[in-house]
C-alpha cells in the first residue's frame, strides 16, 4: 500500500496504474486514454482562452455601436418637390411639396409639407422655386412659427428661379416648413418639380 501511494505522488495515476497487478494490455489502453484525455484537456482550455478574447472584442464592439455618440446617431435628409401648380395659395399659407425624393429618418411629412427633427442638432435647410413670367412671389422657411430665411422671384417676362439655404439649430421635436409670405404679388407658384424644399443633420 505505501509504494501504491508513492507511486500516486511521484508518478500520478499512471504509476499507480503500473503498480496495480493489471494485464499489460489494459494497462497500455488505460495510458493511451489518460494521454489523450490530457491533450483533449489542454486543448479546450486554449479554445476556451481564445473565445474568451473574441467574446470582450465583441462587447467592445457592441459598446461602441450601441453607445449615445453624436457619430453613431443615424443619418437624417430629405427632399421633396412640387409636382403640381399651385393658383390659389393664401398669405402664410404652407406650400404642399407632394413628392418625396428622399427621406431618410422618415421626418418629412408630405401631406402637410413639414419636417420634424427627430434628434437635436444642426440642419441645413433649402428651398427653391420658379415663378410665372409677369408675377413675383415669395416664399420663406419657418420654424416653429419664426421665419428664418426668405426668398422672392419674378415680376419678369421671364421663367425667374430662386432659392436659398439656412444652417440652424432645431431641437427634437420642433418643425420646419415653407410658407407664402404676405408681400407677394401672386398666389401662383410653379410645380412640375421644379420648385424644391431640402434640409438634413449636419451634427447633432
Amino acid at each position: 500500500m505505501i509504494f501504491l501511494w508513492m507511486c500516486l505522488i511521484v508518478h500520478g495515476i499512471p504509476g499507480m496504474l503500473l503498480a496495480q497487478d493489471l494485464p499489460a494490455d489494459i494497462t497500455q489502453s488505460m495510458l493511451v486514454l489518460l494521454q489523450e484525455e490530457t491533450t483533449l484537456r489542454t486543448k479546450l482550455e486554449q479554445d476556451m482562452a481564445e473565445l474568451g478574447k473574441e467574446l470582450n472584442t465583441l462587447k467592445a464592439l457592441k459598446n461602441n455601436v450601441t453607445c449615445e455618440c453624436p457619430w453613431h446617431t443615424q443619418p437624417v435628409a430629405f427632399s421633396a418637390t412640387l409636382t403640381q401648380d399651385i393658383t390659389s395659395l393664401g398669405v402664410r399659407q404652407q406650400v404642399p411639396f407632394d413628392k418625396i425624393i428622399t427621406n431618410i429618418g422618415n421626418s418629412y411629412d408630405s401631406r402637410h409639407g413639414e419636417f420634424r427633427a427627430p434628434v437635436t442638432g444642426t440642419y441645413e435647410l433649402s428651398v427653391s422655386m420658379l415663378m410665372n413670367p409677369g408675377h413675383w412671389a415669395g416664399v420663406e422657411i419657418v420654424k416653429d412659427g419664426v421665419a428664418i430665411a426668405k426668398i422672392r422671384t419674378g415680376d419678369s417676362k421671364q421663367w425667374t428661379m430662386a432659392g436659398t439655404s439656412v444652417t440652424t439649430e432645431m431641437m427634437a421635436g420642433e418643425d420646419v416648413w415653407v410658407q407664402h409670405i404676405a408681400e407677394s404679388d401672386s398666389n401662383v407658384f410653379y410645380g412640375q418639380s421644379f420648385s424644391t424644399f431640402s434640409g438634413h443633420l449636419i451634427q447633432p
